[in-house]
This record gives C-alpha cells, sequence and structure tokens, in this order.
C-alpha cells in the first residue's frame, strides 16, 4: 500500500489527579511520505475538550526516514488489526490516509510494544523525529529520563 501521511492523536488523560492547565495532555503528530511533519501539543487549560495550544513544531526529516516510518505504521496496523483497550491510561488514535485519499482508523490505549520485528514504533519514532517528550503510543518520555 503506498501511504501518502499518517495521522496521531495521543490523549495522556487517565484515572488520577486533574492535570494543571499548563500539564500537556494530548498530541497531534503528522508524518507525509515527503518528510514534512507537523506537531501541536495541547495544554489541558480548562479541562477536558477545551484544550489549549502549548506548542507547535514544523518540521523536514529525511524522506527515507518518514518512509520507514509510515512502513513500520503499516506493517504493523494492517497485520495486527485489532489492539487492546485500557480504561485506566490514556488513549491514542492513529489515520493512515493513501495515496488515493482513503482513510484507515485504529484506535488503542498508551501502554506501548508496538512493534514490527525487533523494532519498537514509539522508540523508532522518537530517534527519528526531533520534538521532545513525544507520546506516540505510550506516554513514558524516554528522552527526559
Amino acid at each position: 500500500m503506498d501511504i501518502q501521511k499518517i495521522k496521531l492523536i495521543s490523549n495522556n488523560i487517565c484515572y488520577g489527579p486533574e492535570p494543571s492547565p499548563s500539564d500537556e495532555v494530548e498530541q497531534h503528530l503528522t508524518i507525509s511520505a515527503t518528510g514534512d511533519v507537523w506537531f501541536i501539543g495541547y495544554n489541558y487549560n480548562r479541562g477536558f475538550g477545551n484544550y489549549k495550544i502549548g506548542r507547535e513544531q514544523n518540521l523536514f526529516i529525511d524522506k527515507t526516514r518518514a518512509e520507514q516510518i509510515l512502513s513500520l505504521i503499516s506493517q504493523y496496523f494492517f497485520n495486527n488489526p485489532s489492539t487492546l483497550f485500557a480504561t485506566d491510561i490514556g488513549q491514542w488514535e492513529r489515520i493512515i490516509i493513501d495515496t488515493a485519499g482513503k482513510e484507515y482508523k485504529f484506535n488503542g490505549s498508551l501502554f506501548g510494544e508496538i512493534m514490527v520485528g525487533d523494532i519498537d514504533i514509539t522508540g523508532y519514532i522518537r530517534e527519528n523525529i526531533p520534538v521532545d517528550s513525544l507520546f506516540v503510543f505510550d506516554d513514558i518520555h524516554w528522552d527526559e529520563e
């Protein structure tokens, strides 16, 4: 399948204390086959559904890396169409858009373990997209440890 771009919405709202207005609780990451990347991080602000943009970043990565990311995501989601859900952690939504403009939507919980072979897709994206503290498929900030 030829993929034009992917969109990932990761929301780390879960059971527990209410986030502060300045806490980043949702991220939107779009990666195109051309290497264009768009990122928006939303702060909790006035509560669920009333988020405010906290940071934005538009950048460009090597086209080969972008294509590899899209390929890994495609391989995983089209070979593993069902995902597990947990109610006490955040959620993600993945939209894969092919070159004909058709959208394929997948949802899951932010607990990681999205692997193709021995490649952790979350780790691979974090290594190749220079945006701090990406949630991707989990909300552990490896780049801050």
